[in-house]
């Protein structure tokens, strides 16, 4: 009984002392699968803005709230939300449990990025003006990010592992 009950409280320990890295494993795998939808996102609403030659936006699904999803449309009367007479190209299916979005661009009054036809990067104020920066995602300690160019070309990084270049 005595060796039984070592044998438990041993593996009891393990199980403690594994369950941290399996869970930033975890956290990571989530991040990494956010992203990644999110930068396919990016590309989708930059080609449908070349193929349709039309501005297309990709905006929170929850106002500010990029954690919650994110909507790709055709916005006709360029308020940056999703109502009547839009045209809605592509919802995102993931709801990464723990996400949160940290947006820092040009245009912080409302959070969207929009592509023109030309597939840059635009402000919903003017063509001229590119909508540039980045949105960093975070499950616990665990962070991406996604800057997005003059061009509308997007690169990822890790802040963590290359804070000089990210």
């Amino acid at each position: 009984m005595i060796e039984y009950l070592a044998t438990l409280v041993i593996t009891a320990i393990l199980l403690f002392m594994t369950s941290s890295n399996f869970r930033s494993v975890l956290d990571r795998s989530r991040v990494t699968a956010a992203m990644s939808e999110f930068h396919t996102t990016i590309l989708l609403a930059r080609s449908e803005a070349m193929r349709r030659q039309k501005r297309v936006d990709v905006i929170p699904e929850d106002s500010k709230d990029w954690g919650k999803g994110w909507l790709v449309l055709i916005d006709a009367n360029n308020n940056q939300k999703f109502d009547a007479g839009d045209l809605l190209l592509h919802r995102s299916q993931a709801e990464t449990k723990g996400l949160a979005v940290e947006a820092k661009l040009r245009d912080s009054k409302k959070s969207y990025l929009a592509f023109d036809s030309s597939g840059r990067p635009r402000s919903a104020a003017s063509s001229q003006i590119p909508q540039i920066g980045s949105l960093t995602f975070s499950v616990s300690a665990q962070r991406l990010k996604i800057i997005i160019s003059f061009l509308g070309r997007v690169r990822v990084c890790d802040p963590d592992k290359d804070s000089a270049t990210c």
